[in-house]
């Protein structure tokens, strides 16, 4: 459920960022006019973008705003780190490296105060959100999409699984917001930290074979990752025994393919299981990186399989022939 929530405004996001780029350049924001919460609303859509700050400059606003006497700029704050985490994760090149690094891990006690944060507010009763805490997260202030103050600090994982990925503290904190009943969840935390552990790796496996929701697939992409015989095992099982929707099953090519060498035994059922699925563009064309590839897990799935399986084919026209 909130894997899906964060999907959901992920898109609008980003869609007013390109917004506010076009206003700007007909009534530009002067950011030395903006304090508060208003200059941490900006920072989060726009200014963590803009080349306005040094990245030393954002780092000790942050600073700043985390131990403000003023709880809304506090998490004014933290939701700016919110929105810096997902363009961090969603706004990548070619390589998959996001297209900017502000350095915000640098930050003194970055970690420890969202951590306290986390535990201040987490309880049995305010955790996991219901429906309709999720729906009142998101609010309109300062003319920008933004996080509710009082949600703020529910967003406190995903921001410390991508400033500070396979951080042992971190994915303590992970799984203490662990949800059975929306696996999904912690699964996108997971992922967005690179955590191969085994506790992760277990749930991994268990959600793997479920047929509905988001959890296989970003089960399926972490098991990509985790580059172990276990996980490329069972990725191929699951392929070969049930490769469950297009986008399923091209989440499952490109995580076999990630394996790298050890999955070119499979490349034949790869090139099946694609073919079967329609994700194969016409013979000798060559698909282009679509508009908001990685923000929907569905966006692009076509030119996801083209790139693994050449991946695939390039590592086996390279690897030593026979005698």
């Amino acid at each position: 459920m909130f894997y899906v929530f964060l999907l959901a405004i992920v898109t609008p996001v980003v869609v007013a960022q390109h917004t506010h780029d076009e206003d700007h350049e007909n009534h530009p924001i002067d950011p030395t006019a903006l304090t508060g919460v208003e200059l941490y609303d900006w920072l989060g859509i726009d200014g963590y973008y803009t080349d306005h700050y040094s990245d030393k400059e954002l780092q000790d606003l942050v600073a700043s705003g985390l131990i403000s006497d003023d709880p809304h700029v506090v998490s004014a704050t933290i939701g700016s780190l919110a929105w810096y985490a997902v363009h961090s994760f969603t706004q990548v090149d070619e390589s998959g490296n996001p297209r900017f690094d502000r350095g915000l891990n640098k930050v003194p006690d970055l970690k420890e105060n969202l951590i306290e944060v986390w535990r201040a507010n987490k309880t049995e009763e305010s955790y996991p959100l219901t429906e309709e805490n999720i729906d009142e997260s998101v609010e309109v202030r300062n003319e920008l999409l933004v996080l509710a103050h009082e949600f703020v600090w529910s967003y406190v994982p995903p921001i410390l699984a991508v400033l500070f990925p396979a951080d042992d503290e971190v994915h303590e904190l992970l799984w203490d917001g662990y949800d059975s009943e929306n696996p999904a969840t912690i699964l996108d935390w997971l992922n967005r930290g690179r955590f191969t552990t085994e506790r992760a790796t277990k749930l991994r496996l268990e959600v793997l074979n479920e047929i509905d929701g988001p959890a296989p697939v970003l089960a399926v992409i972490g098991l990509g990752f985790t580059q172990t015989a276990e996980a490329l095992s069972a990725l191929v099982d699951r392929l070969q025994t049930d490769p469950g929707n297009r986008v399923l099953c091209a989440y499952l090519i490109d995580s076999i393919a990630e394996h790298g060498t050890r999955a070119l035994p499979h490349l034949n059922s790869l090139r099946t299981a694609a073919k079967e699925a329609d994700l194969l563009p016409p013979e000798g064309s060559t698909l282009v990186r679509p508009e908001g590839y990685g923000i929907g897990t569905d966006i692009g799935i076509e030119y996801r399989t083209q790139q693994a399986l050449r991946k695939l084919e390039v590592l086996e026209e390279n690897s030593p022939g026979e005698d």
